[in-house]
């Protein structure tokens, strides 16, 4: 009896006056942390509605760490302090340099993940330093949490839309098929009759997965079930996920093939609504039957650290919190001195309305819940040789950065996606057109035989191009995107062109009418 006393002892913080201090400081220094982490995020947040969930896991992350703060066990010394501690010193040194390259790269995902790790690592070793091993264990899940709002890398995210579309489009087939109704798959395309039918990424589950992802996580740690459970919430939601998608694409496409792909649109957001909710009541209702077998349910930790004191390291907090102000500071003075002074030269469309059968084509909703832009729209019109013309343009102002996310949807990612076959890339080249220098990349398709040419043009606005060369810097790298940074070019809205012309064998050909329409159409403004 003894014995366990003294080893009880020896594993708390010896007793001392209690104090708020402490605590209201390491408050306003996570606070002000991870609001400069939200911050970077809020955009991907509002304008991609893939991750609009990402708005409400903050609150669910705060909810989840409180539950744990006021079951918290006694604080301990920890085992070492100078492992935390330096952990703390590099990532505080890297925020730095991150913050300073968000500024002119707000869609960069690499920093997006590099934003949230560096507050993940901070936190947790900060609570590690006031509480020990039994403080980390303890509130680390709520705090790494808070990682399933952070999107995906593009490559990974766009491996995994393209894969479940294409599956999705496959299963729909078979189905159409035995049920008597002839359909064919061209890619994530479904051809039933005249008409073709696109399996969207909104209907590829993806947004499901990731949601379904996050509500069962967070149901497992409500209900405080043991890892086994846990990893079947997971996989319960993921299936789940998938197979509540694939009921609705198969009601959309069933709708299709009796009533015309007009009909889809009526019936898409309500059906995405109600097997969204049938996904997440079925997670819920698993976690009950769940929790009232306590084989899942994880013992609970006795609470002996109410009404103890924190210890969080005040000089530490202190000086964190100074240099997150200095580094805010820092990049603002930074972008504001290398402020353009030269007026901006862009470049605006005139709709070829005069052209021959010229008509305005509506953008499809999917398509504008995607993008979010705040100007354009679609055409098409036969040129003077009798060859079909389409046109899209569309324009973002300064911080909508659905812009940038555009640039993964380019006809070579998402063409070949639809049926269509790649047969050249031209690469990027810069053309100059009543004034206005425009960087444009040049694609020939084939669509189901027919040659179609593709002419793709995204510019951020922020001034008028000089050379290719320097078109090729907006090119997404990761040099255009440290160059842009340490040139002070902040994010100053974006505009794409899109323009479409089917029948031209010859590459040169297909340029040069490109050329005579392309002067018809931009103006400067």
């Amino acid at each position: 009896m003894k014995v366990s006393t003294a080893q009880s002892s020896a594993a708390t913080w010896p007793e001392e006056k209690k104090s708020a201090w402490p605590l209201i400081i390491a408050i306003g220094c996570f606070g002000l942390l991870w609001l400069e982490t939200i911050n970077h995020l809020k955009g991907e947040w509002s304008f991609n509605p893939q991750y609009a969930y990402g708005w409400g896991v903050p609150f669910l992350a705060l909810y989840l760490f409180w539950r744990r703060w006021s079951t918290r066990p006694a604080p301990a010394p920890p085992g070492q302090r100078l492992l935390p501690i330096a952990l703390v010193i590099f990532c505080a040194l890297i925020f730095f340099p991150i913050r300073f390259l968000s500024e002119a790269n707000p869609d960069w995902r690499l920093l997006s993940w590099m934003f949230s790790v560096v507050a993940v690592v901070i936190t947790t070793s900060c609570i590690f330093l006031a509480g020990g091993r039994r403080w980390l264990h303890h509130f680390t899940f709520p705090i790494v949490f808070f990682l399933v709002a952070v999107p995906w890398p593009t490559h990974i995210e766009q491996f995994v839309v393209q894969h479940l579309m294409h599956a999705e489009a496959a299963i729909n087939v078979s189905m159409l098929n035995l049920v008597g109704i002839p359909a064919v798959q061209q890619g994530n395309v479904i051809e039933v009759g005249s008409a073709l039918i696109g399996i969207e990424e909104a209907c590829s589950g993806v947004r499901s997965l990731q949601a379904t992802l996050m509500v069962s996580l967070f149901l497992g740690e409500l209900y405080s079930f043991n890892a086994l459970a846990r990893v079947i919430l997971v996989v319960a939601g993921a299936l789940l996920a998938f197979s509540c998608n694939l009921v609705r694409t198969a009601i959309l496409v069933w709708i299709g093939a009796h009533q015309g792909t007009e009909a889809i649109e009526k019936w898409h957001d309500p059906a995405g609504m109600t097997i969204l909710l049938v996904c997440l009541a079925g997670l819920w209702m698993l976690s009950l039957i769940m929790q009232r077998r306590s084989v899942f349910v994880s013992e609970q930790a006795p609470n002996g650290g109410a009404t103890a004191p924190v210890r969080f390291s005040q000089p530490l907090l202190i000086g964190l919190t100074l240099w997150i102000l200095v580094a805010e500071a820092s990049v603002q003075s930074w972008y504001r001195f290398h402020r353009p002074s030269a007026t901006d030269t862009r470049w605006a469309v005139n709709w070829p309305t005069s052209e021959s059968e010229y008509k305005s084509v509506t953008v499809p909703t999917e398509a504008e819940n995607l993008l979010r832009y705040n100007e354009g729209g679609a055409g098409t019109w036969q040129g003077s040789d009798g060859r079909p013309w389409m046109m899209y343009f569309f324009r973002w102002f300064p911080g909508r950065t659905a812009a940038l996310f555009v640039k993964i949807h380019r006809p070579d990612v998402c063409l070949p996606a639809s049926g269509m076959t790649l047969s050249h890339d031209a690469g990027l080249r810069l053309i100059t057109v009543n004034g206005a220098s425009l960087p444009i990349r040049s694609y020939r398709f084939y669509d189901r035989g027919t040659p179609l040419h593709v002419f793709y043009c995204y510019s951020d606005g922020r001034s008028s191009y000089e050379n290719a060369a320097a078109a090729e810097r907006e090119d997404w790298t990761a040099s255009g995107r440290l160059r842009a940074a340490w040139e002070g070019r902040r994010d100053v809205g974006a505009q794409m062109l899109e323009i479409v012309v089917w029948g031209y064998e010859d590459d040169r050909d297909a340029e040069e009418a490109l050329q005579r329409q392309l002067a018809k159409i931009i103006q400067l403004g």
